[in-house]
């Protein structure tokens, strides 16, 4: 976690489509809504407008 505290989580293995191709991935089971971690943006640009309606783009580099 980001305090350092460690938990233990139920970790699932899912397909996602990315840029047209299948991937497998690990998705993380915490609350209510499953994370996936960052490593699907290895070799892209994220660009995040932090306002209410903004424009998430993800590019490949």
């Amino acid at each position: 976690m980001a305090d350092n505290t460690e938990v233990l989580l139920p970790i699932y293995e899912a397909t996602v489509l990315w840029n047209g191709e299948e991937r497998e991935v690990l998705v993380i089971a915490i609350g209510r809504r499953p994370l996936l971690g960052t490593a699907l943006l290895d070799d892209q640009e994220l660009v995040i407008q932090f306002t209410e309606g903004g424009l998430v783009t993800i590019d490949e580099l």
